[in-house]
């Protein structure tokens, strides 16, 4: 991801963030996580031991509260990974039918109040970067098809039959690009594919990146 990069990043709140994976990626850039959300117990402890100067909110659906209330600050990029249980080949794809798939909408809700305090303070909408299995394409409830609209700013979810594995749509809101990447090709000794959602403003093109 060459372009990676050379994005106007300093600050990151990071969502679902289990022991900072993305922390560790990013630790050679000088980019600072404001704020982690993750509820269980281990991968909290794992966090507090390695960044003990960062907040952990816990249960990350109170972040638009948080944020509307003053009580963390905005941040030019949220990233996360949200429970991928119901959109798994192994699991019961129940996709927006499980409480867990919902929380990928639940995810936009921090994306746009986040946006929403920018806008107030004349900046331009912040990053999102999102993560999940390959079996968003196949859920039938079509939880990525509605999770992209409503990143790109659009009222009607994206028909399924016209999502492929890779893409690129130029909304109102944002422009949104996603692709499928295998960690084999980047130092694991393991295949394990996962799609990669990157957005911010019209301005931005995130397929660059990608």
């Amino acid at each position: 991801m060459k372009g990676w990069f050379t994005l106007k990043i300093k600050t990151i709140g990071s969502v679902c963030s289990g022991i900072g994976s993305a922390a560790y990626a990013w630790k050679n850039k000088n980019w600072e996580f404001k704020w982690f959300a993750e509820i269980e117990e281990f991968q909290s402890n794992v966090l507090k031991h390695h960044y003990p100067d960062v907040q952990n909110l816990n249960d990350w659906l109170k972040i638009p509260t948080l944020l509307s209330g003053s009580k963390i600050p905005e941040v030019d990029l949220i990233c996360g990974g949200t429970p991928c249980q119901s959109f798994s080949l192994a699991g019961l794809k129940k996709g927006l039918d499980d409480e867990r798939g919902n929380l990928t909408l639940e995810f936009l809700k921090a994306v746009e109040e986040n946006d929403k305090i920018r806008l107030k303070k004349n900046k331009k909408r912040g990053f999102v970067l999102w993560e999940n299995v390959e079996g968003v394409f196949s859920d039938k409830t079509n939880a990525f098809g509605l999770f992209l609209a409503g990143l790109a700013g659009y009222d009607e979810e994206i028909p399924k039959q016209d999502i492929e594995k890779h893409g690129i749509i130029k909304g109102p809101k944002r422009n949104v690009a996603w692709r499928i990447l295998d960690s084999k090709f980047f130092g694991s000794p393991q295949q394990r594919k996962r799609v990669f959602v990157l957005a911010s403003d019209p301005k931005f093109h995130p397929e660059n990146v990608l």
